[in-house]
């Protein structure tokens, strides 16, 4: 292996490499002190969870830097995926938010880890990332498919690990303040009010011994409607904040011990219309929910082993109004919690020559409550707990290949024992003196039980015409994922200058769970309410191609894009599975420019283009494909001021609101600016 290939890639806007580092090392960390002794790229966790230099291992990780979410203007982690090739970023059916979807599989089979720990899901059995906002992220890893063993259920379609930001021995501060506009969309009466406005702040301060970082961020808007003269809404009015806290404690160089808390709320209220015999009913849905996380990390770092033990809890509560207007109280409160909680302990060991064996255990047990106007509808005995074992054996049998077999046994309190294996590989090849290549697979077996909202959970939006109802009596999912693909890179002057990445997935899957509308039940309602729950499909396929290329051009000009073709396939009816769009294709153009008046500035410039998909599971309705250009400008001030602007949505593709089958953009044309301040 070369050294020279170890260059540094932060100004590429999409990463895809191939990373992993030791679980006694926190990521972040690592990241910093690599980057300020050499220019070593990011050091990750959530491929294998073994010390790797970067461009190196045998599981497929795609890196979104610090760099990218602050040139991207991201504010949450919807923004910072947005250009990520093969993410499909959804609106969340009847509620504001995100959803992210990958290699044809739904939301439901993503798994959203926080530093390696679970993110509760907001509804339905969806993590909503518009609720994880970006001013503590220091990157995010994503694994596609169920090639790595080491996080068990829901990780059938990949993870996304969000490493929150480490802090240096030394005094830090940041701030930014940003407002923006939908224009026309806008629910006050002036098209330039400023109506959606953020505000976030940070402070840290690390010693040798001790640490510190408090981060704060409040977002607030007044809501958007593609008719903004008429009643009814798309976008919620209200307000989201965040606050994290970190303290850490290092008595030597081996050992550290860090408690995590994190404590998310948002109020929002949306504004509806029900067609009643004619007469609109006009309605608030009421929205208001509190996440917090609280954990505690130790870390034990030896010569040849690395240890790290942690304890995890996250509570979300959840209440919900449909309040009609007419009447002086607010109508069919709906009341949920969700409450998890874990504890691990993993490491890794040379323990002998050309291996690196990792092996961890987890306890993790979740409780689900809801009631509805003082009456219970979940079950009080939907407690559900399971216990998992992993083993990893990492082996180099030569300099340029390596091989890495892994399984993980699970016994779950409701569904009893099961064990994934899987296994990848990958091997180096130099092409020329500045060309370098590998060949990389993997295959794996991924294994997801019903979690307790889709067997007990009522999603309800009768107000909206429909409902989505638990089913106690779902099976377990499993299936088998085959990844493969090759890579190639050329280095110029210790600098990537151009890299090809490509891979291919094929993904079997047996009980896949679906949500489908229920005929019967519809039929004995009164109330013209549809009603939909949750069913397994006895087997179904998705398969396809992803293909990323960046190349840069000059110091000042670079190109990256990718493209994803994706199928997916009901193999009992042959029909294509719903709101998978063949064809994605995303661009992004920089142009770091440094003009004689201007001074250094940064334009970017993304476009995405995403093809039709069908709606329903049997393929009679369609939504048609569209295009996007978002526009964002960076322009240094002073050492550590920055202004920032952008318009997103610059054509102002939108969805017509009128056809149920539409699934294009529900953001019109929206346009901001802020300052950014660090020190």
């Amino acid at each position: 292996m070369t050294t020279l290939r170890y260059t540094s890639l932060l100004t590429l806007p999409i990463l895809v490499v191939s990373v992993s580092m030791p679980l006694g090392t926190n990521a972040a960390e690592e990241v910093e002190e690599l980057v300020a002794a050499s220019e070593f790229e990011t050091m990750v966790v959530t491929g294998t969870r073994t010390q790797k230099p970067i461009l190196d291992t045998p599981v497929r990780t795609e890196v979104i830097s610090r760099q990218q979410l602050d040139d991207q203007h991201a504010r949450d982690v919807k923004d910072a995926l947005e250009m990520l090739p093969g993410v499909v970023l959804r609106a969340i059916h009847g509620k504001s938010g995100y959803e992210v979807w990958m290699q044809g599989f739904d939301s439901n089979r993503v798994k959203i880890l926080i530093d390696g720990e679970p993110v509760a899901t907001s509804t339905g059995s969806t993590v909503d990332v518009t609720q994880i906002n970006s001013l503590e992220i220091e990157h995010i890893e994503i694994v596609k498919g169920a090639v790595s063993a080491l996080y068990g259920s829901s990780a059938m379609g990949g993870v996304i690990n969000i490493i929150t930001r480490s802090v240096a021995e030394d005094f830090g501060y940041e701030a930014k303040l940003e407002g923006g506009s939908f224009g026309k969309d806008n629910l006050s009466e002036k098209q330039t009010d400023i109506t959606s406005r953020l505000g976030s702040g940070s402070v840290q301060y690390g010693a040798e011994h001790y640490y510190a970082r408090l981060g704060l961020t409040l977002r607030d808007s007044d809501g958007f409607d593609d008719t903004p003269d008429t009643w009814g809404s798309q976008g919620p009015e209200g307000t989201r904040s965040t606050g994290d806290l970190k303290l850490g404690w290092r008595p030597t160089d081996g050992q550290r011990y860090e408690f995590n808390g994190n404590y998310y709320e948002e109020d929002l209220r949306t504004r509806t219309a029900t067609n009643a015999g004619g007469k609109y009913i006009l309605q608030h849905k009421d929205e208001v929910a509190e996440r917090t996380r609280l954990g505690l990390r130790a870390f034990w770092d030896q010569k040849n082993s690395q240890i790290k033990a942690s304890i995890f809890n996250e509570t979300f509560d959840n209440t919900t109004y449909q309040d009609v207007l007419a009447t002086p109280e607010k109508e069919n409160r709906r009341d949920s919690e969700h409450q998890r909680t874990k504890a691990s302990i993993d490491g890794n060991w040379n323990a002998f020559e050309n291996h690196l064996l990792s092996l961890g255990t987890e306890y993790y047990q979740e409780e689900l409550s809801q009631v509805k106007d003082g009456v219970v509808e979940v079950p009080a005995d939907t407690d559900h707990n399971s216990v998992e074992l992993y083993v990893q054996d990492d082996i180099f049998l030569t300099d340029s290949l390596e091989i890495l077999p892994g399984i993980r046994a699970q016994r779950d309190s409701d569904f009893g024992y099961h064990t994934a294996p899987k296994i990848n590989g990958r091997y180096d090849f130099q092409v020329s003196t500045e060309w370098e290549g590998f060949f990389r697979g993997g295959l794996g077996m991924g294994y997801r039980v019903p979690n307790l909202k889709e067997r007990y959970y009522i999603f309800d939006h009768s107000h909206l015409g429909y409902m989505v109802i638990g089913n106690a009596d779902l099976s377990p999912e499993e299936s088998t994922s085959y990844q493969a693909g090759f890579g190639l890179f050329r280095l110029s002057d210790a600098q990537l200058e151009t890299s090809l990445d490509t891979n291919f997935f094929y993904n079997d899957t047996k009980d896949l769970i679906e949500t489908v509308f229920n005929e019967p039940l519809t039929a004995v309602r009164e109330d013209n309410v549809s009603i939909h729950s949750y069913l397994n499909i006895a087997s179904a396929r998705t398969y396809g191609a992803e293909i990323s290329l960046s190349h840069q051009f000059s110091e000042d000009l670079y190109i990256t894009a990718g493209y994803t073709w994706t199928r997916g396939e009901d193999e009992s009816t042959g029909k294509d599975l719903p709101n998978r769009p063949e064809h994605q294709l995303k661009t992004t153009l920089r142009y770091a420019g440094n003009h004689a008046w201007l001074g250094k500035f940064n334009v970017i410039l993304n476009h995405l283009y995403q093809s039709s998909e069908f709606v329903d599971l049997e393929n009679r309705r369609k939504s048609g494909g569209y295009h996007m250009l978002d526009l964002k400008i960076t322009v240094p001030v002073t050492s550590g001021l920055q202004f920032y602007t952008g318009i997103e949505n610059l054509t102002d593709e939108q969805r017509d609101f009128a056809d149920p089958d539409d699934q294009g953009p529900i953001e019109g044309r929206y346009i901001y600016l802020g300052l950014s301040l660090k020190g």
